[in-house]
């Protein structure tokens, strides 16, 4: 089952891939695809092998978000628990939506070159601790629980001990408080808007911000997947 199915999305099947092409593909070693998997980032299959027990493979869709969390632990220094619980914690079916908006763009005949798009998706870390996902206004809709016309979308922030504290959307509006009233109570709902007003609070008087474009890692990742040369103009700099 791809994440697109997982999240309630009809997608074609893909192909299977093994540990060593999503390694290549993603760039994230199979100890942390495995870290990512036990947290429910993306998940594997079981394949039988020609003669008897079974081989981890993986959905494309799957290899394709595992890019993401290797760019997260390169570009924000972030360890792989730190990393596996932001991504598994994020709101259901994000990134097979990142994945899905930009599966009709992608073409062989691009070139080797990763550009970037007006379209793109973006991480962004403010202060080393909480993190944003940007979105293109487009995009934004596809978020009914998202503040109303907000494209800077609060995922948490990173705390002690290698964990991530999810805050929900809903925190960012009236109504969507008036939902969380619903399911918890009224001194949890005041403690997390408070840390979720803080949160938008410090991203406006950010002392630094660290950005990721997670669109172009995607279309890398998806042409070495593909057997097709991929890289980044900065990598041509001495």
């Amino acid at each position: 089952m791809t994440a697109n199915e997982r999240s309630g999305a009809e997608a074609p099947e893909t192909f299977l891939y093994g540990d060593t092409e999503a390694v290549a593909a993603s760039g994230m070693p199979v100890p942390s695809l495995r870290v990512l998997k036990t947290a429910g980032a993306i998940q594997a299959q079981k394949a039988p092998k020609e003669h008897g027990g079974f081989k981890r493979m993986w959905h494309e869709e799957d290899v394709l978000i595992a890019s993401i969390g290797a760019a997260m632990s390169e570009h924000f220094a972030w360890n792989i628990r730190i990393v596996a619980e932001a991504m598994a914690k994020t709101r259901p079916g994000t990134w097979a939506a990142l994945t899905a908006s930009i599966a009709g763009t992608i073409s062989p005949e691009d070139g080797a070159l990763i550009r970037s798009s007006p379209d793109d998706w973006h991480l962004d870390l403010i202060d080393r601790k909480i993190l944003f996902l940007r979105v293109p206004p487009l995009f934004a809709t596809l978020f009914f629980d998202a503040p109303p016309r907000e494209t800077d979308l609060l995922l948490g922030r990173a705390t002690s001990k290698d964990t991530f504290q999810m805050l929900p959307w809903l925190l960012g509006s009236p109504e969507g408080r008036a939902k969380l009233a619903t399911i918890t109570s009224p001194a949890q709902i005041t403690t997390a808007e408070r840390t979720y007003k803080l949160a938008i609070a410090t991203r406006a008087n950010a002392l630094s911000t660290a950005s990721i474009n997670i669109s172009m890692q995607i279309r890398a990742t998806w042409r070495r997947l593909h057997g097709l040369d991929a890289h980044f103009i900065q990598q041509a700099m001495p």
